[in-house]
């Protein structure tokens, strides 16, 4: 080596100067060593690490910058650009060239916050990030994700209001926020979102009241809002949702009457509009709901007459009225619902006698007690009005 040479060969220098020479040789030497040390160990970058495809580039970036605020302080994500993406925890590739398409990370116990630049994510179809303990708000430049189908941010601790840039998502199928901290009104704009299939919201602390435009949702199969404090009527447009099953607006502060437009909802198999502070007649059109399995409308405060119509409803299995202003007789074509399991008609101010067309009718439970109700004189010895208690009808009745 050179510094050898110079400390060993080179007779004709004094001893001071060769001394100086050799220890400016050997520091030199050592710099340059640290230098190429440090030039071989210098960690890859998104860039370093993928060829020829800016587009991953750029989504491996951004993903890089919101796995600390996403993991926070309990959650652990394997993320970083030594590592190949499709390695990645919950990331999957999709496309050519390859995109992250998918980010699949439920139930990991991420405990930071949802980061803004999961926005720059242009190829993403599907997001979960449900099941964790992801607080503050819902980044509105999740807005920009114009491929998103599938949003599932549920069952965390988010706060804030629903950002109406989500109304921006025109691909979007299934959008569950349900069992957060949410506040503030249902942005209209989510009525923008016509290929949605499913819309879960329920468990949050959402007022004001329900948008007619979510009657532009004509693809929508399930729509859950309970348990907020939403006020107001229900919407009559919702009666446009010709592909929805589930309708759930139960435990809310709704008032006013019941849409007679609900009956057009042909493959609703779920009605619950319980608890809430409804007025009114039970609309007769309900009667043509032909799929219905469960009508539920007990806690309210409807008045008027049973419909006779509710009889033609061939597949229902659950009937709870209770707990209303319901008048009058029960009807006997209640006796038609030959699937029925329970029948609720209690804490009403039903009266008259009892029809015989119950008689073995339901499987599983009947709650009639708490109305002005009696036995039909001529049915009084069969074993099951023997089994109510009541009285006898007097000749009058």
């Amino acid at each position: 080596m050179i510094c050898a040479y110079v400390g060993t060969t080179d007779r004709k220098m004094r001893g001071g100067e060769a001394t100086v020479l050799l220890t400016a040789c050997l520091l030199a030497v050592g710099l340059l060593a640290s230098t190429v040390g440090a030039a071989e160990t210098s960690p890859p970058t998104c860039s370093t690490a993928i060829s020829n495809n800016p587009g991953l580039v750029s989504d491996c970036e951004a993903l890089l910058a919101s796995r600390d605020t996403l993991v926070g302080t309990t959650g652990d994500l394997n993320w970083s650009a030594a590592l190949a993406m499709d390695a990645w925890d919950g990331i999957t590739l999709g496309g050519t060239p390859p995109r992250v398409t998918e980010i699949v990370l439920n139930d990991k116990g991420l405990s930071g916050t949802i980061p803004p630049e999961l926005g720059n994510l242009a190829n993403l179809q599907r997001l979960y990030l449900n099941d964790n303990d992801l607080g503050g708000s819902i980044p509105p430049e999740l807005g920009n994700l114009a491929n998103l189908k599938w949003l599932y941010l549920d069952d965390n601790a988010l706060s804030g209001s629903i950002p109406p840039e989500l109304g921006n998502l025109a691909n979007l199928q299934r959008l569950r926020l349900h069992h957060n901290w949410l506040k503030g009104g249902i942005p209209p704009e989510l009525g923008n979102l016509t290929n949605l299939q499913g819309l879960s919201l329920s468990y949050n602390d959402l007022s004001g009241s329900i948008p007619p435009e979510l009657g532009n949702l004509t693809n929508l199969e399930w729509l859950s809002l309970p348990y907020n404090a939403l006020s107001g009527s229900i919407p009559s447009e919702l009666g446009n949702l010709a592909n929805l099953e589930w309708l759930y607006l139960y435990d809310n502060a709704l008032s006013g009457s019941i849409p007679s437009e609900l009956g057009n909802l042909a493959n609703l198999e779920w009605l619950y509009l319980h608890d809430n502070a409804l007025s009114g007649s039970i609309p007769f059109e309900l009667g043509d709901l032909a799929s219905l399995k469960w009508l539920d409308l007990h806690d309210n405060d409807l008045s008027g007459s049973i419909p006779p119509e509710l009889g033609d409803l061939a597949n229902l299995l659950v009937l709870y009225l209770h707990d209303n202003a319901l008048s009058g007789l029960i009807p006997p074509e209640l006796g038609n619902l030959t699937n029925l399991q329970l029948l609720d008609l209690s804490a009403n101010a039903l009266s008259g006698p009892i029809p015989p067309e119950l008689n073995g009718l339901v499987q599983q439970w009947l709650s009639l007690q708490w109305n002005d109700l009696c036995i039909p004189a001529a049915h009084q010895d069969e074993a099951f009005f023997r089994d109510l208690d009541f009285p006898v009808c007097d000749e009058l009745n």
